[in-house]
């Protein structure tokens, strides 16, 4: 059941490559991986933590509290896991590998995915957000610190960033 919203997770992120932006409406390009968009790591972001644990320097006990943490998560979102594989199956739209791209009927049917999926994504990222404030909380301030440059890092740099570039004044 998680490898099907990995793989979904994994479609919405790379379809940006496959679709043309303008052609979308506002609200499907948003989650197909604008401002808010569902990443890959949106999935699992405990594992973030815990795969970076050596280099976070966690305790044990640290750890013990991460992995409870994640499978609370998980079954918190196993539910709308189910929802968006019913949803998937509803607009027709399979996880099937293409030679060739999307075809036009698989934009159709994506796009439409997208609109409905929404309010079960943001619940996800909710859910997400919530378990990745708890998982901090249980960081000193260095991990915290190492954890965000480690982050930052993963996603491409301060050039990665949005917004206006920091004031060297």
């Amino acid at each position: 059941m998680m490898h099907l919203v990995i793989l979904l997770v994994v479609s919405l992120v790379a379809v940006p490559a496959a679709l043309s932006a303008q052609a979308m409406p506002a609200d499907v390009r948003r989650d197909v991986g604008g401002a808010g968009g569902l990443a890959i790591s949106d999935g699992e972001p405990i594992s973030f933590v815990l795969e970076n644990s050596s280099l976070l320097d966690l305790r044990e006990a640290q750890r013990i509290s991460l992995m409870a943490i994640r499978r609370r998560l998980r079954a918190v979102n196993a539910q709308h896991v189910k929802q968006l594989d019913s949803l998937r199956e509803l607009v027709g739209l399979t996880m099937e590998p293409r030679e060739r791209g999307l075809s036009e009927e698989d934009r159709r049917k994506l796009q439409r995915f997208q609109a409905l999926s929404l309010p079960i994504t943001d619940s996800i990222r909710m859910n997400n957000d919530a378990a990745k404030i708890q998982a901090r909380e249980l960081l000193d301030s260095a991990q915290v610190v190492k954890l965000d440059s480690i982050a930052l890092r993963e996603r491409g740099g301060v050039a990665g960033r949005r917004g206006r570039p920091p004031s060297n004044h």
